[in-house]
C-alpha cells in the first residue's frame, strides 16, 4: 500500500490538512481547531473513536473532539499525551510511574520489564518499599525493581527468596543459618526457637548449637532450581488475584494477645459478659421476630450458644421468635482481632449475623452515623455466601465483601470468621482466608463536615450475636422453611489486641474518576432506544420475584409472573452511567402497562453501598403511552458508575410494562457560591468545627494566632477531643494567643447565644469577642460550660468570634457553639432544614418529597405524601438535641394544616439510649385541617434532665393507612419555659388562626435563656460579664424598661453562685415578664 503525505499549514485557520491513498481511492482529511480543541474531518464526517494516523494512535468523542489525558474505554485505561497520542510503555503522571502495554491498556499487578519485575497496584500506580500480595511481603527499590536477598530497611536486614518473597523463621542462605521473626527481621543474641535457646553472633548466624532448617528455607546452592522457581512464578504473578489469600495482615504476622473469650462452656449464658435484648416484631428493617429473654431461643447446648427462631401463632395469626445477645457495657473492645467459631441454618428468611455496634452511639450521632461492622451475615436462602460489611456515614454508605464456598454451605459445618480491626484498616476472614480489605470510611451528618478519620471506627464496639426472621435483606419465610433447624450455634468468641496501635493515620486519598462522554445525542445511557440486543440492560429477579424481559420494537417488554417481597424483585438496571458532581441532569423515559400500576426509578451507586443520587420516585403508569420527565443534581463527588433502576416488584401488580427511548442528559451545572460566608451546621451551629474533630489536624476552619513559646493542639484521649492552649510565656497578655474563626452566617437583628466548655488547672481568664461584644470568663480546674447572650443590630460589622488564650498557662476548650436564643433552632424554617431531620423509611421513601414553602407560606415546612407507610414512625420531621431541665415547666407550641382531614403525632423523648422515654405526658395525637391551627402544649420535664432529646413530628399512619396524595405543612414551631401553666389549659390546645392560606411569622421567643447548664456529668455554669448592657436578654417584641434591664443582668451577673439563689433568681425573672 502506497502513502502520499501532503502537509500544509494555514496559519489563519490553523488547518492542517492531509490527503490519503488508499489503492485507488483518495480520502481528503483535514486537522481542525476549533476553540482550542482539535477535530479530524474525513469526507464522511468528524472522526469518532479510535483512530489511527501516521502510525499514532488518536481517540475523538462523540462531538469529535480529540482527547488528550487519562480515558477509560471498555474497562481499560489508557493515556493519550497533549497531542492526542496514545502512550503505551512507561508513563510519569503526577510523580507516579504507570505501565501501558503494547496496547496501550494501562497495567496493574505484577509487570516483568526487562528482566525486572515490579508491582502496580490497583490503580495502576508503580509502588516501591514494602508491597502485601496474597498475604506475601516483597520488596520493590526506589526505581521500583523487586529485591531478592539480603536488604537492608532502616538498618534492619530481612531475606527475600529467590521469587522475592520475604521470609521468616530458621533459614539457611549460602551455608549460613539465620533467625527472622514474625517480622522477617534478623535477629542477634540469644533467641527461644520451639522451647529451646540458641545465640546468633552480631551478623546474626547461628553460633553453637545450630537450629533445624527447612528444607525449602536452604538459599544459595541450587541455580537451576532457583530459575526454575522464577519462570514458574512467572505466571502466577501475571494472574488475577485468587480469592483465598492467607491470613497475615501485614509485613509480617502481627503479635495479637488474647484478651477475652467465651467457650460457652457452662450450663448457662454468662451474665457478667452478655445482655439478653428483647424488641417487638417490626423494630427494624420490617423483622418479623420477636427477641425474648426465653430459654426457648437462647440457652446453651453442648458448650455452644444456641439461638433458635421459632415459628407459634398469636392472636390467630403467625408469630415469630428469635434470640438476640450483646455484650453492651459489659465488654467492649477499641480495635482488635475477632475470632467466632459458628454454625449458621439455612432457610428462606432466616437471617443470622455477628455483628458490633458502638457503645456509645451519640459519641458521632446514631445510626449510621456510629457506625457498624458486621463480621458475618448469612441469608438463609443462599447459605454459601457469607458477607462482611462495615456500615457508616450520613446518607448511609458501605463497604461489603463476600464469601462464596466452593462446595456445600455454612450450614453444613462450624466455620471460624474473623475480623482485625486497625486504626487504618479492617481485614475480613473465614476460615483464616483474606475475602475483604477496606480501609477508605467516613462520618458525617448530612449536609456537615466529615469528622477526622478513622472516625466512627475509633471507639468503643460491643459484640452482638443474632438470628432474625424476615425482612428487608432475605424477605419474609414461606413453607420451605425448617423452623426445627433454624438455629444460630456459635461455638466460642475470641477477642485479641495488639500492644499498641497507631491512630495518627491519614485516610486514603480517593482515586481518580475519568467520566466518559455521552453519545453524539447528548444520551449518556446506551442502547437507550433498544434497537439492539446487548448486555448493557440488565434485567433481574429477587426475593420472589419470577419474571422476564424481551426488546421488540424499540422498547423492552417486562412480564411479571410473581411479583416478589420487595420493590427490587423485578429490576430492570444500566450500570455505568457517569455523573459529575454538580451537574443537573434529567431523566426522561417512555413507558406504558397493561393495566394501571405504579413502578419505582430511581439513579443508585452500587460502588457506595447503593446510596441514591435519583432518589426512589414512584411513576404512576397507565395503559397510554407517556414521556415522563425528572430532573436532579449530581450532589455527590464524581461517579462513573451511576446506575439507572427500573423496579417493578412488591406494588401490588403483575400487569406488563413496556418502556422505551430512555435518556440521561446533563442540562447544565450548579453555580458554585463564592461566598466565603461559614455555612450553618445542621444542628444549628453558627460556629463550624465547634467540637475540634473536623481536618487531618482537627482544626479545620480555626486560624491560630501564637508565638514560638505557645503550643496550640486537640487533645484525642479517649475519644475526647479539646482545644489545648499552653503558654510558657509568663509575660504573655490574653490577646497574644487566639484562635479565630471568621465571616461566620450572623443574621442582622437576631439574638445569639455562645456557648463554650473550658477550664484550666491554672485558673486562668480567657475572653471571647463578636461583632463589637467582649466576654470573659473566669476558670477553674472543673470543666464548667460557659454561656454568653448577644443580639446583632440592623448592621453587622465584625462576623468574625475570636477567642483569646493568652497568660501563661494551660488552658482546655470544647463545643464551642454560637446558636439562636431558642431551644428549638430555627423553628420558622427561615434557613431551610437546618437543625432538622426528615426522616422517611425506605418502605415509603419514594413517595415523600419535602422542602420550604416560601411563596405561599413565607418559609414554612412542606411534606408532600403519596403514601404514609403502615406506620406512625415512617415518616418524620425531627429536631435532635433539644435541652430539658428536670423540674422546669415548658410549652410547646407550633402551627400545622394538611390538605385532607388526617391525623399526625408528635413527641418530645430521649432516644435509643434513654429507650425513646416520653417527656409529654398528655394525648400527642392531634387532627388537622386544611387551614393553619396553633397547637399548644405545657408539661413538666419529670425525668433527668436531657441536654439531647428529641422533637418530633410523626406524620406515618395514624390509626389508619393514607394512599391518597397530601401535603402537611409546619411552622413556627417554639419551646419556651414557663413559670406556670396557664389557667384551664386543655392537653392539646389549637385555634384557628386569621389567615387559612399563610402564618404571618411570629418573632421567635427566646424563652428563659437557662439560668443554669448541666451536662450529663453536672458540669457547673458561669455566666460572668465585661459588660453587662450587652450580655442580657433580649425581648424583641417589646421594648422593656432600664429598671427591667439592669433587674435582668444583675440576676445573670449572679448566675451559678449558689444553689439557694436559683429560688430568687426565678422570682426576679417572673416579675419582670409581669412588667414587659
Amino acid at each position: 500500500m502506497n502513502k502520499k503525505k501532503i502537509l500544509r499549514f494555514l496559519l489563519g485557520a490553523s488547518i492542517v490538512s492531509s490527503v490519503f491513498s488508499l489503492g485507488s481511492v483518495k480520502t481528503f482529511a483535514t486537522w481542525k481547531n476549533e476553540n482550542n480543541s482539535w477535530k479530524y474531518i474525513e469526507n464522511n464526517g468528524y472522526a469518532t473513536g479510535w483512530n489511527k494516523y501516521n502510525d499514532n494512535w488518536y481517540y475523538f468523542n462523540s462531538d469529535g473532539l480529540m482527547q488528550t489525558g487519562w480515558l477509560r474505554y471498555n474497562g481499560a485505561w489508557y493515556y493519550l499525551n497533549q497531542s492526542g497520542d496514545m502512550r503505551t510503555g512507561w508513563l510519569k503522571d503526577n510523580d507516579s510511574w504507570y505501565y501501558l502495554n503494547q496496547s496501550g491498556e494501562m497495567q496493574t499487578g505484577w509487570l516483568k520489564d526487562n528482566g525486572a519485575w515490579y508491582y502496580l497496584n490497583q490503580s495502576g500506580s508503580m509502588q516501591t518499599g514494602w508491597v502485601n500480595d496474597k498475604g506475601t511481603w516483597y520488596y520493590l527499590n526506589q526505581s521500583g525493581d523487586m529485591q531478592t536477598g539480603w536488604v537492608n530497611d532502616k538498618g534492619t536486614w530481612y531475606y527475600l527468596n529467590s521469587n522475592g518473597a520475604m521470609q521468616t523463621g530458621v533459614i539457611s542462605v549460602e551455608g549460613k543459618v539465620y533467625y527472622l521473626n514474625s517480622d522477617g527481621a534478623m535477629q542477634t543474641g540469644k533467641v527461644v526457637i520451639d522451647g529451646q535457646e540458641f545465640e546468633f553472633n552480631s551478623n546474626g548466624e547461628a553460633v553453637g548449637n545450630i537450629p533445624n532448617v527447612e528444607m525449602e528455607k536452604v538459599f544459595g546452592f541450587n541455580i537451576d532450581k532457583i530459575q526454575h522457581e522464577v519462570e514458574e512464578n512467572t505466571e502466577e504473578k501475571s494472574s488475577s488475584t485468587n480469592k483465598k489469600h492467607n491470613s497475615s495482615s501485614s509485613k509480617a504476622e502481627k503479635k495479637w494477645n488474647l484478651v477475652w473469650e467465651d467457650d460457652f462452656s457452662g450450663d448457662e449464658l454468662n451474665k457478667d459478659y452478655w445482655n439478653y435484648e428483647t424488641h417487638e416484631p417490626g423494630w427494624v428493617n420490617n423483622e418479623l421476630q420477636e427477641y425474648t429473654d426465653s430459654k426457648e431461643n437462647i440457652f446453651i447446648r453442648d458448650g455452644n450458644l444456641v439461638l433458635k427462631a421459632m415459628k407459634t401463632e398469636k392472636d390467630g395469626k403467625e408469630y415469630y421468635t428469635s434470640g438476640k445477645v450483646t455484650t453492651q457495657n459489659k465488654k467492649t473492645f477499641k480495635y482488635g482481632k475477632f475470632e467466632i467459631k459458628a454454625k449458621t441454618p439455612k432457610g428462606q428468611g432466616l437471617w443470622p449475623a455477628l455483628w458490633m455496634m458502638p457503645n456509645d452511639e451519640n459519641l458521632y450521632g446514631q445510626w449510621p452515623k456510629c457506625g457498624e461492622i458486621d463480621i458475618m451475615e448469612v441469608l438463609g436462602h443462599e447459605p454459601n455466601k457469607a458477607y462482611g460489611t462495615i456500615h457508616y456515614g450520613d446518607p448511609h454508605e458501605e463497604k461489603q465483601g463476600t464469601y462464596t464456598l466452593d462446595n456445600g454451605s455454612f450450614a453444613d459445618d462450624y466455620h471460624v470468621y474473623g475480623l482485625e480491626w486497625e486504626p487504618s484498616e479492617m481485614r475480613f476472614y473465614i476460615d483464616g482466608n483474606l475475602y475483604h480489605t477496606t480501609k477508605d470510611w467516613f462520618t458525617k451528618v448530612d449536609g456537615g463536615d466529615e469528622k477526622t478519620f478513622p472516625a466512627p471506627f475509633d471507639q468503643p464496639f460491643y459484640l452482638q450475636c443474632n438470628l432474625a426472621v424476615g425482612g428487608n435483606w432475605p424477605g419474609n419465610p414461606d413453607e420451605t422453611t425448617d423452623f426445627d433447624n433454624a438455629e444460630l450455634m456459635v461455638d466460642y468468641v475470641k477477642v485479641y489486641q495488639l500492644n499498641n496501635y497507631d491512630e495518627n493515620v491519614k485516610k486514603p486519598d480517593p482515586e481518580k474518576v475519568v467520566l466518559r462522554d455521552p453519545d453524539e445525542t447528548g444520551n449518556y445511557i446506551v442502547n437507550g432506544d433498544f434497537s439492539k440486543e446487548d448486555g448493557n440492560w440488565t434485567f433481574m429477579n429477587a426475593l420472589g420475584g419470577v419474571g422476564s424481559s424481551e426488546i421488540r420494537d424499540n422498547k423492552i417488554i417486562i412480564k411479571t409472573e410473581n411479583a416478589g417481597t420487595v420493590d427490587y424483585s423485578i429490576q430492570l438496571v444500566q450500570p455505568g452511567i457517569p455523573l459529575k458532581e454538580g451537574g443537573i441532569y434529567k431523566v426522561t423515559f417512555d413507558a406504558k402497562a397493561a393495566e394501571d400500576r405504579t413502578m419505582i426509578v430511581d439513579i443508585s451507586a452500587p460502588d457506595r453501598g447503593y446510596k441514591r443520587y435519583f432518589k426512589d420516585t414512584k411513576v404512576d403508569l397507565t395503559t397510554e403511552n407517556k414521556t415522563y420527565s425528572y430532573e436532579f443534581v449530581m450532589e455527590n463527588s464524581d461517579d462513573a458508575n451511576g446506575r439507572l433502576e427500573f423496579n417493578l416488584g412488591n406494588q401490588g401488580s403483575t400487569a406488563d410494562v413496556e418502556i422505551s427511548n430512555v435518556r440521561i442528559e446533563k442540562t447544565g451545572n450548579v453555580e458554585k457560591n463564592e461566598d466565603d460566608t461559614k455555612k450553618i451546621t445542621p444542628d444549628g451551629n453558627y460556629v463550624n468545627n465547634g467540637t475540634f474533630d473536623v481536618g487531618q489536624d482537627r482544626m479545620k476552619y480555626w486560624e491560630v494566632k501564637a508565638g514560638n513559646n505557645e503550643k496550640v493542639s486537640v487533645t484525642n484521649k479517649d475519644n475526647s477531643r479539646e482545644l489545648k492552649v499552653t503558654v510558657n510565656n509568663r509575660l504573655s497578655q490574653l490577646k497574644d494567643v487566639s484562635v479565630k474563626q471568621t465571616n461566620l452566617a450572623l443574621k442582622e437583628n437576631t439574638q445569639y447565644v455562645l456557648y463554650f466548655d473550658a477550664y484550666s488547672e491554672d485558673n486562668k481568664n480567657i475572653g471571647a469577642s463578636i461583632d463589637g461584644n467582649d466576654f470573659q470568663a473566669k476558670l477553674t480546674d472543673k470543666k464548667k460550660t460557659y454561656k454568653f447572650t448577644f443580639e446583632t443590630k440592623d448592621e453587622i460589622n465584625n462576623k468574625d468570634l475570636e477567642l483569646f488564650l493568652g497568660t501563661k498557662g494551660t488552658v482546655y476548650v470544647d463545643n464551642v457553639r454560637i446558636e439562636e436564643n431558642s431551644l428549638i433552632r430555627n423553628g420558622s424554617f427561615d434557613s431551610g432544614f437546618v437543625g432538622w431531620q426528615v426522616f422517611t423509611d425506605s418502605s415509603v421513601s419514594s413517595d415523600v418529597a419535602y422542602g420550604v414553602d416560601s411563596l405561599n407560606n413565607d418559609n414554612a415546612a412542606e411534606i408532600n405524601i403519596n403514601n404514609t407507610g403502615d406506620a406512625d414512625w415512617k415518616i418524620q420531621l425531627k429536631q435532635e438535641n433539644v435541652k430539658l431541665e428536670k423540674g422546669k415547666k415548658y410549652r410547646l407550641s407550633f402551627n400545622a394544616k394538611s390538605s385532607v382531614n388526617r391525623k399526625i403525632k408528635y413527641a418530645l423523648q430521649g432516644d435509643e439510649s434513654k429507650n425513646w422515654e416520653q417527656y409529654v405526658d398528655k394525648d400527642t395525637v392531634i387532627e388537622l385541617g386544611n387551614e393553619f391551627d396553633k397547637y399548644s402544649v405545657e408539661f413538666e420535664m419529670s425525668k433527668d434532665t436531657n441536654n439531647n432529646a428529641m422533637f418530633t413530628i410523626s406524620m406515618g399512619a395514624i390509626d389508619e393507612q393514607i394512599t391518597d396524595k397530601h401535603i402537611i405543612t409546619i411552622d413556627n414551631v417554639k419551646l419556651e419555659v414557663i413559670n406556670e401553666f396557664s389557667e384551664n389549659i386543655a392537653d392539646i390546645q389549637n385555634s384557628s388562626l386569621e389567615s387559612t392560606d399563610s402564618v404571618e411569622k411570629e418573632e421567635t421567643n427566646t424563652g428563659d435563656v437557662e439560668d443554669k447548664l448541666e451536662d450529663d456529668n453536672k458540669i457547673d455554669t458561669e455566666e460572668p460579664a465585661i459588660n453587662d448592657s450587652e450580655n442580657q436578654v433580649a425581648n424583641s417584641d417589646n421594648e422593656k424598661d432600664e429598671d427591667s434591664k439592669e433587674e435582668i443582668a444583675d440576676t445573670e451577673e449572679n448566675i451559678g453562685e449558689a444553689d439557694e439563689e436559683s429560688v430568687i433568681v426565678d422570682d426576679i425573672i417572673g416579675k419582670v415578664e409581669e412588667q414587659v
